[in-house]
């Protein structure tokens, strides 16, 4: 009944069989785990909240106007970085602008918010940048740095960066928020 002149090429078959069911369970551990990942604690801030603090520092919070997102308001720069509720009233910024970053976009995370010049790096920890802004009600020298904690242990934290370019009264400065 049986004639092994007419055998399939059962060689070739088992041949491709075993390689689709290798290559089939190659895939199945390679990206399994990864379908898991948007559960698992992450090690860094997210990126999107780091842009979300600047965009709406930039575009909202400390912009002079709505429709010149950028564009700092003097008054309302250094109420938020001296955290100055009455210079931020009288100024007529928005409610809060003292607050600090992570209060104001309600986040648990810890917020490091600097203005720098553009042609400099920005700084880390305890460093700081200092610009004279003109205020309605007189000239000031603000420190453009503010954190919601002690960013001494920056360095050794995972630290997600989002950086705008900003102007204060003309003069072009970089807005660089870090979250750990």
């Amino acid at each position: 009944m049986w004639d092994e002149g007419r055998r399939a090429q059962t060689p070739i078959d088992f041949a491709v069989g075993a390689s689709v069911f290798l290559l089939t369970l190659a895939f199945v551990v390679a990206f399994v785990p990864t379908v898991f990942d948007p559960f698992s604690g992450a090690a860094t801030a997210s990126p999107v909240v780091s842009d979300r603090v600047a965009a709406g520092l930039a575009g909202d919070l400390l912009a002079a106007s709505p429709t010149e997102p950028g564009v700092l308001s003097p008054a309302c720069t250094a109420a938020f970085f001296e955290g100055n509720a009455t210079l931020g009233n009288v100024s007529g910024c928005p409610d809060g602008v003292d607050d600090d970053a992570a209060t104001q976009f309600g986040l648990d995370e810890e917020v490091l918010v600097v203005i720098h010049a553009l042609n400099e790096s920005a700084p880390t920890g305890n460093a700081s940048s200092t610009v004279a802004v003109e205020t309605r009600h007189a000239s000031r020298d603000v420190t453009l740095n503010r954190t919601t904690d002690d960013p001494s242990g920056l360095a050794r934290r995972d630290v997600s960066v989002s950086q705008r370019v900003v102007s204060i009264d003309g003069d072009q400065y970089r807005l660089t928020v870090r979250v750990w």
